[in-house]
């Protein structure tokens, strides 16, 4: 056995051109190999984090599905969506602030009234303190800095040691326009106390606004924005949805928060049909309206689900379309290198028959001679293969493991090829052949 590595050591370095040609094809090879697992990988990868790139969307309208904003939006909604697999809400809710004396004074004689009302036992706590004057400055609720729709970032002016995610939390902080701040005096991190009214949409008589009475509280202006900002939310100040949902239920148990719009992404969209056929079990119906069995349909009471959803469905077919080309084409695609492989020995040690009907005519077996062969063959191979592994990671950007991955497929198909090509080649009579050389 030592003798024959020693031969195949011999081989391989006394035969050089040949060794430099079979490592070269063996580079080349093992590229395509890397090309092919590679866009394979890839659009698997790219299959599996499209829930995550371009999620399924799902939005609350109205009966008619066309407008998502100044709804009545109960939360309960909001809770079924979530319990069923919507994640990274976009959720609104909308509120009067009352900055300026007028407006406070107009609050104050509203509020009086309200609870001379309820005192004499002439209305509800819940239906007079919904009859609120509007207030001078416009605040929207927010889940998250999308939900305020300002866009770019940069053009918010934050204070020392704010960040935007306090729009995510429970605290007290806001971002007010830089109009509201001049015409306020308000600066950044300057703290101001104003009374807030919630505000929720009716209906009874075309679309109307009901301002609920709340309590004062104290603000910390976190930062400003740009009041030339186009929005589909434009408000005078923006504070956080937590917060604001937290005030209502201390000051007024009784009525139901609502959101203005709710919007979100599919925690896995992978599982849109899933998610679908739950709508439905939870009796949403197609296209999932939620039917309260209502004489009067109402246009701002948001009881529609809608699925934004075909940009995910077509990219998901488009990916899907390619990975099952490439799942059909790679068995064929292997035979191929299998192929050449087998074509480049028997082209490339064709020259070397000469030499083997020498060593089969002084007594050695074709087996060992074969043999001896096939060991340098796969050492000048594998050069080619490990020459490869950083080719393939540098050209295709496949990983560390991939492109060893390659290297390994590469070679088992390189063995194959050898023996069959091997076995070409040994087909022939050593005498005959010596002496049709001669």
């Amino acid at each position: 056995m030592k003798f024959i590595f020693t031969e195949s050591g011999y081989q391989l370095f006394r035969y050089r051109g040949r060794s430099v040609l079979l490592c070269c094809v063996s580079l080349l090879l093992c590229g395509c190999i890397a090309f092919y697992i590679g866009s394979l990988s890839s659009n698997r990868r790219a299959l599996e984090t499209l829930s995550e790139n371009t999620p399924a969307k799902v939005r609350i309208s109205n009966v008619n599905a066309d407008t998502f904003d100044d709804l009545t939006i109960s939360y309960t909604y909001g809770e079924l969506l979530e319990m069923l697999g919507v994640g990274r809400v976009v959720a609104t809710c909308q509120a009067g602030g009352y900055y300026s004396e007028e407006s406070r004074t107009a609050l104050d004689t509203a509020h009086d009234e309200m609870v001379r009302k309820i005192e004499e036992r002439e209305s509800d706590w819940v239906y007079v303190s919904s009859y609120m004057p509007e207030g001078d400055v416009h605040i929207y609720g927010v889940t998250n800095f999308e939900a305020t729709g300002l866009g770019w970032a940069g053009d918010v002016t934050l204070g020392e040691g704010y960040d935007l995610s306090f729009l995510e939390g429970d605290e007290s902080l806001c971002l007010i326009s830089d109009k509201m701040a001049q015409s306020t005096g308000l600066e950044i991190g300057d703290t101001f106390e104003m009374p807030i009214c919630f505000l929720q949409f009716t209906s009874s008589f075309g679309v109307g606004k009901a301002y609920s009475y709340m309590n004062e509280y104290s603000f910390t202006v976190a930062g400003t924005y740009p009041a030339r900002i186009e929005t589909i939310h434009p408000g005078d100040m923006y504070l956080p949805l937590t917060w604001l949902r937290a005030r209502l239920a201390e000051d007024q148990p009784n009525n139901p928060f609502t959101y203005t719009s709710y919007g979100g992404d599919l925690k896995d969209s992978m599982k849109l049909n899933e998610f679908k056929d739950s709508l439905k079990d939870s009796g949403l119906g197609q296209p999932f309206f939620i039917d309260t069995h209502e004489m009067y349909v109402s246009l701002v009471n948001a009881r529609t689900v809608y699925m934004d959803d075909e940009e995910f469905i077509r990219s998901a077919e488009k990916l899907g379309q390619s990975i099952r080309q490439y799942e059909m084409f790679l068995v064929p695609f292997f035979v191929v290198v299998v192929f050449l492989v087998t074509l480049a020995i028997f082209l490339v040690l064709r020259g070397c028959r000469r030499d083997m009907a020498i060593a089969c005519s002084l007594g050695r077996p074709k087996v060992v001679t074969a043999f001896s062969t096939l060991m340098a063959a796969l050492a000048a191979q594998l050069a080619g293969a490990l020459l490869a592994v950083p080719v393939s990671m540098l050209m295709t950007g496949v990983g560390f493991s991939t492109a060893l991955l390659v290297c390994g497929t590469f070679l088992l198909c390189a063995l194959i090829g050898d023996i069959v090509g091997l076995i070409i080649l040994l087909r022939f009579d050593a005498l005959a052949l010596l002496t049709a050389t001669e």
